[in-house]
């Protein structure tokens, strides 16, 4: 997600920003700031937590933070050639009437063997919270799957419960937290900045052209049709602002026609990223 020169840079940006919120802690109150965050909940290699923000025009932003052992990783809600993608159960949960699980764009992991999508030692997947009952106290509890590796893979779980009165104050390490991650959560395509601008079929592999801001790092991950079990994108040449990849088509069910089928797409430059379905013609 953050090639190795910008991961220096925001840490260095995540020092201050914490020394921040720790003055605003104290100002604060601790008693208040604990409202909107979870005990950590212990788990193989790994800790989780969830977080809460007062809600705005009916909505509640909420995270669940994994924290793992250094040099371990997890992964994206499609693990690559290898992993275990993470799952989550809300229906412990009261005065809950949905939750999205939104995922930040990962990083590419190739061990020499096989190519997986992962995110290194921390991450927070953003949630979108709706509550059945606006006066009433909200009750989230989630029950999550997930794997975690290093020289070896564990598949592990947790679960962890938090609550939200009415007329919480907001918790400024739930916050910045929150707004660590959310910026990597794809967004829309901008026509003409970033988007898939071309996706052509090759016969063997689709040749997908995105338009994206010049970045030290950029990448494209793809999420092919259910059933599909193909490689990740590899990156060929960059023009005018325009970077070409490759995806190889040898994984596809035998006899399946390309045409008709829809692929998504998240491409990643620097700290923003983009999501879009194209279906091929």
């Amino acid at each position: 997600m953050i090639a190795a020169t910008e991961r220096r840079e925001e840490g260095r940006e995540r020092r201050a920003a914490l020394g921040a919120v720790v003055v605003a802690l104290l100002c604060f109150g601790i008693g208040h700031s604990l409202a909107a965050r979870s005990e950590w909940s212990q788990a193989d290699r790994a800790q989780m937590r969830l977080l809460l923000s007062p809600p705005e025009d009916g909505r509640i932003a909420g995270g669940i933070e994994l924290l793992l052992d250094p040099g371990w990783h997890t992964y994206w809600r499609n693990p690559g050639d290898s992993g275990v993608p993470p799952a989550f159960d809300f229906s412990g949960s009261e005065n809950v009437a949905s939750v999205e699980v939104l995922y930040p764009a990962p990083s590419r992991y190739d061990d020499g063997a096989s190519v997986s999508l992962v995110y290194h030692e921390e991450i927070v997947f953003p949630l979108s919270i709706t509550p059945e009952a606006s006066d009433r106290t909200v009750t989230l509890r989630v029950k999550a799957a997930f794997g975690v590796c290093s020289e070896v893979c564990i598949p592990t779980r947790a679960s962890a419960e938090v609550e939200l009165p009415v007329g919480a104050t907001a918790d400024p390490l739930a916050g910045a937290r929150l707004a660590r991650f959310l910026p990597y959560v794809p967004k829309a395509p901008e026509p003409g900045r970033f988007d898939i601008e071309r996706v052509a079929d090759g016969a063997d592999a689709l040749i997908i052209d995105v338009r994206m801001p010049d970045s030290s790092y950029s990448d494209l991950f793809v999420e092919p049709p259910a059933g599909w079990y193909l490689p990740q994108p590899v990156f060929v040449s960059r023009d005018e602002g325009v970077s070409r990849y490759r995806l190889l088509l040898a994984g596809r069910p035998a006899d399946a026609i390309i045409g008709g089928h829809t692929f998504r797409f998240v491409a990643a430059a620097g700290g923003e990223a983009i999501e879009e379905s194209i279906v091929i013609e």
